[in-house]
C-alpha cells in the first residue's frame, strides 16, 4: 500500500463550513432589517491597509475557509481484479464429459469379468478336489517310471503272489510286485494323484495327503524296504517282507475311505 496525496480546492467546503455560512447569512439579513428600521448611522471611517491585511491573514488561517490542506488515504497497490483464466478448449471439455459418462459402464464391465473369472476358478478348484475327478485323472497314469501299474498287469491277489516269490528266494521281485501293486491301488482304487515322473518320496507324500493313517503307514514301510533293496543293494529280511505280503489285502484291497 502507498499514500496518495489529494488537495482540496478553496471553493470546496466541508458540510460544517456550509452550515456556518448559512448562520452568518441569516444574522446578516436580520442585522440589515434592524438597520433599515433605525435611522441611518453616520458613515464609519474607512479601514486602513494594515487592518485589511490583518483580516485577510486571519481568514487564511481559518481551516474552514478555503485554503489547501492534505488528505491522506490508504489503498491496495494491486487492487485491480485479476483477469479470468482462459477457457479450456472444447475438445478437452468434451473428452472429460465422455469419460465421466462411460466410467460407470467400464466399472460394470470390469466387475462382470472379475465375477466370471472367479466363478471359473472356483469351479475348477471344486472339480479338482472331487474324488471322482482325481480318479479320472489318475486313470491316465499307467506307468510310474519304468513300473507298470495298470490293474490288468497285476495278479488278482497281489499279496499271495508276492509271498510265493519270497518263499522262492526272490525277495527283491516280491518287493517290486508289492510296490507296483501299492501304486496301482493308490492310483486306480483310491484316486491318489501320482504322476508318471514321481519319485518314491513324492508318491509317499501324495499318499499321506489322501489316504488314512493305517494305509499311509503301510505304504511308508513298503517304500522304505523297496528303496533299501533297489538303491542301497540290501537284501531285505524275509520276516518284514512276509508281513507286508500278508497285510497287503487288508491295507490296500479294502473299501475306498
Amino acid at each position: 500500500m502507498h499514500l496518495r496525496r489529494r488537495r482540496q480546492a478553496a471553493g470546496t467546503q466541508a458540510p460544517g463550513t456550509q452550515a456556518a455560512y448559512a448562520w452568518a447569512l441569516a444574522l446578516l439579513l436580520l442585522g440589515c432589517n434592524e438597520v433599515g428600521a433605525q435611522p441611518p448611522a453616520p458613515p464609519a471611517a474607512a479601514p486602513t491597509q494594515e487592518q485589511v491585511r490583518a483580516a485577510v491573514a486571519k481568514l487564511r488561517d481559518d481551516p474552514n475557509l478555503g485554503g489547501e490542506h492534505t488528505i491522506r488515504s490508504l489503498r491496495w497497490v494491486n487492487s485491480r481484479p485479476s483477469p479470468p483464466p482462459p477457457e479450456s478448449p472444447a475438445w478437452v471439455v468434451g473428452l472429460f464429459q465422455f469419460l465421466g459418462e462411460t466410467a460407470s459402464v467400464l466399472i460394470w464391465i470390469a466387475g462382470g469379468i472379475a465375477v466370471a473369472v472367479a466363478a471359473v476358478w472356483l469351479y475348477r478348484l471344486l472339480k479338482a478336489r472331487s474324488p471322482r475327478a482325481r480318479i479320472a485323472q489318475s486313470v491316465m497314469t499307467s506307468h510310474v517310471g519304468e513300473l507298470d501299474i495298470r490293474p490288468t498287469s497285476l495278479p488278482d491277489d497281489i499279496g499271495a503272489a508276492a509271498l510265493a516269490l519270497l518263499q522262492a528266494g526272490r525277495s527283491r521281485d516280491a518287493l517290486s510286485l508289492l510296490y507296483r501293486g501299492a501304486l496301482s491301488r493308490a492310483v486306480h482304487r483310491f484316486g491318489v494323484a501320482i504322476d508318471a515322473s514321481f519319485t518314491e518320496g513324492e508318491a509317499l507324500r501324495a499318499v499321506d495327503a489322501r489316504l488314512d493313517r493305517p494305509r499311509a503307514e503301510y505304504f511308508g514301510e513298503l517304500v522304505g524296504l523297496w528303496q533299501r533293496a533297489v538303491y542301497a543293494g540290501q537284501t531285505a529280511a524275509s520276516d518284514p517282507v512276509a508281513a507286508l505280503c500278508t497285510r497287503f489285502a487288508s491295507a490296500l484291497d479294502g473299501a475306498v475311505p
